[in-house]
């Protein structure tokens, strides 16, 4: 009668850890997922930020690059003969066009280039993810079934133990 008392609160006991590892897997997991959510959250707000502050300087920029042509066109202008500022004009816009086709695709070429790269890490990024999960669910099967075989071994060692105190 003692014995069988002994082996159920073990028997409840190894229930209880049980429990309690399950309750700290869960805890460890919903910590995790609510530092990445905050960590998401604070990463979009600052891009956010980023966003709005380059959208400003670029139109700020933009506006004394405008002021300043139209400044250079008008002195220009005003100083030759109609004829003379007409042909300058052409030619002015002519370069400008050629000019501001290099730019802007010298900044889409570098834009794309960045595109790449980053498209390049979230993927390696990804695939560590991937793989570090896969890695947590196999230790999580090695470990449910390496309980499984020691319960196994506990329950034969438990029977062999009955049967020869039976036979004693």
């Amino acid at each position: 009668m003692k014995l069988i008392a002994c082996i159920t609160f073990h028997l409840i006991r190894l229930e209880e850890q049980k429990h309690e590892a399950a309750a700290v897997t869960v805890q460890r997991h919903w910590r995790r997922a609510k530092i990445r959510a905050d960590h998401k959250s604070m990463c979009d707000g600052a891009i956010m930020i980023q966003r709005t502050v380059r959208m400003f300087v670029q139109s700020k920029r933009f506006a004394l690059r405008v002021r300043s042509v139209v400044k250079i066109q008008s002195v220009f202008r005003g100083a030759l003969c109609r004829k003379e500022a007409e042909r300058r004009a052409v030619s002015a816009i002519v370069l400008q066009r050629t000019w501001r086709m290099q730019c802007c695709r010298s900044l889409f070429l570098k834009k794309k280039r960045c595109a790449l790269k980053a498209q390049a890490l979230f993927r390696a990024y990804a695939c560590v993810r991937q793989y570090h999960a896969m890695r947590e669910g196999v230790i999580c099967i090695q470990h449910l079934y390496r309980s499984h075989v020691e319960k196994q071994r506990h329950h034969a060692k438990r029977d062999s133990a009955a049967i020869v105190m039976q036979c004693a």
